[in-house]
């Protein structure tokens, strides 16, 4: 009796869908709708999927919904470097111990990297 193989459909972790409409958007310079986030996905959500990922983003601050026709586009609300450095920030504010969180950090960076913190750092002083 032959054995039939049912495809077993890839299923994102938590927040993976967010985070891949949020790059896409980044990476274009238009306001995007729905069926275009759809379609350069790869198609294979729904675009009723799509739009509630970009609700999230909206409600979450990260993405702004515009007018555009019938319906409406989407686009980033920050640059994905700044987007970056807020987490970076929330992350640093979860600790009991920011000294030890940035110690522990700078000294995993690269040189290339602790060099570019380091100017960072002086510009900020600067400023």
């Amino acid at each position: 009796m032959p054995v039939t193989v049912i495809p077993v459909a890839h299923r994102r972790a938590a927040g993976e869908l967010e985070r891949e409409v949020l790059a896409l958007l980044w990476a274009t310079s238009e306001p995007l709708m729905p069926m275009q986030v759809q379609h350069r996905l790869g198609g294979d959500l729904a675009q009723s999927t799509i739009a509630t990922t970009l609700l999230r983003l909206v409600a979450k601050g990260l993405a702004e919904r515009t007018p555009h026709g019938r319906g409406f586009a989407y686009r980033p609300l920050q640059r994905a470097e700044d987007h970056a450095a807020v987490q970076m920030v929330k992350l640093l504010r979860r600790g009991d111990d920011p000294g030890t969180v940035l110690r522990y950090f700078a000294g995993h960076l690269s040189p290339d990297h602790r060099c570019l913190l380091l100017q960072a750092l002086n510009a900020g002083e600067q400023g």
